[in-house]
C-alpha cells in the first residue's frame, strides 16, 4: 500500500476506534425532552445562567438513571484527547451518522465538574453511587469544588459513610467556611458506629485553635460529647485563651439550634472581659436560641 494512503486509513481505524468506546464503554445515552443526557450535562458548562439552570434541573428530575453520566462528567478532566475530541465532534467534515452516536463533548470542564456535584448535592440519597468520585473530589485543589463536594456527601446521608474519613480531615483546613461544611456534613452523615470519635479526638490537640475548636464542636453534635466543648467555651487559664472562648461562640453560631446546650455557657459569656467574645456570644445566641437572647437583652 503506497505511503500516502496509510494515513486516511489510520485516522478512520483510530476514530471507529474512538466510537466504538464511546459507545459501548461509556453508560448508555438517555434521550429526555429530546435531547441527550450527555448534551444537557454539556449545557452546565453555557454562558447562559438560564440554560444551565434548567438543565440542572433536567438532570435532578432525571434522578438515579442520570448517576452514571454525572460520575462520569465530574471524572472528565482537562487534557489532549479532550481537546482533539472536542475539535473532532465539532468539524463540520464529520459526518452526520458518525456524531450522531458519540456524547457532546464538554466545554468549559471546571464550570461543568463544579455544577454536576452541586446536581448531584440536589439529588440527596439518589446519587450514592457517586460517593467514591465525590470524595476524591474533596482532595483537589479548587476550595469551592471541595465544599460543594462535602455539602453533596451530607445531602446523600447515611450512604456517604465512606467519606467519614475524608471529611475529618477537613477540619485540618485553614478556611473556617471549609471546616463548617464538613462539619455540617459529618452531622448529615451521622456516625452510629462511632468512626470518627478517635480522629476527632485526636484533633482537640492540634496546634492550629480552629481545627481543635471544629474537632470539638463536630464530637458534640455527631458524636453527643459536649463536654470539649463547653470546656473551651469556659477556657480562662492564660492570656490568649479568650480566642478559645471567641472561635467556640463563633463556630457554634453556626450550626443553629442544633447547639441548644450551649446556651448557658454563651449567656455567660455576654459578660466576657474581651468585647469581641461578648458580641460573638451574643450572635450566636441570637442564632441558636433567640428567645433566650431576647430575654438576656441581646439586640
Amino acid at each position: 500500500m503506497k505511503r500516502r494512503h496509510r494515513f486516511p486509513l489510520i485516522a478512520v481505524l483510530g476514530l471507529l476506534a474512538v466510537e466504538i468506546g464511546f459507545v459501548y464503554l461509556r453508560p448508555r445515552e438517555l434521550i429526555y425532552q429530546g435531547k441527550r443526557i450527555s448534551a444537557w450535562i454539556a449545557a452546565l458548562g453555557s454562558n447562559d445562567v438560564g440554560l444551565i439552570n434548567q438543565a440542572a434541573n433536567v438532570l435532578v428530575e432525571l434522578g438515579e438513571p442520570a448517576t452514571p453520566h454525572l460520575i462520569s462528567a465530574v471524572e472528565t478532566k482537562e487534557s489532549r484527547f479532550h481537546s482533539w475530541y472536542m475539535k473532532l465532534w465539532s468539524s463540520r467534515k464529520l459526518p452526520e451518522f458518525v456524531r450522531r452516536p458519540l456524547p457532546v463533548p464538554i466545554s468549559h470542564v471546571h464550570q461543568v465538574r463544579l455544577n454536576t456535584v452541586l446536581v448531584l448535592s440536589r439529588m440527596g440519597a439518589k446519587a450514592k453511587r457517586a460517593v467514591p468520585v465525590l470524595v476524591q473530589a474533596l482532595k483537589e485543589q479548587d476550595l469551592g469544588m471541595r465544599m460543594a463536594a462535602a455539602e453533596a456527601l451530607g445531602r446523600i446521608g447515611p450512604a456517604a459513610q465512606p467519606a467519614i474519613p475524608a471529611l475529618v480531615n477537613m477540619l485540618k483546613e485553614y478556611e473556617n467556611i471549609e471546616r463548617t461544611v464538613a462539619t455540617y456534613a459529618l452531622i448529615q452523615i451521622g456516625d452510629p458506629a462511632g468512626k470518627a470519635i478517635e480522629s476527632l479526638t485526636t484533633l482537640l490537640n492540634d496546634k492550629n485553635i480552629e481545627t481543635r475548636i471544629s474537632a470539638a464542636v463536630a464530637l458534640w453534635l455527631l458524636e453527643g460529647k459536649s463536654q470539649p466543648t463547653l470546656e473551651l467555651l469556659k477556657k480562662n487559664d492564660g492570656q490568649e485563651d479568650w480566642r478559645y472562648r471567641f472561635f467556640s461562640a463563633y463556630t457554634l453560631g453556626e450550626f443553629g439550634s442544633a447547639a441548644k446546650e450551649a446556651v448557658p455557657a454563651l449567656l455567660h459569656l455576654l459578660h466576657d472581659e474581651h468585647e469581641a467574645v461578648r458580641e460573638h456570644a451574643a450572635k450566636a445566641l441570637m442564632r441558636i436560641d433567640p428567645a433566650a437572647a431576647q430575654k438576656a437583652g441581646v439586640k
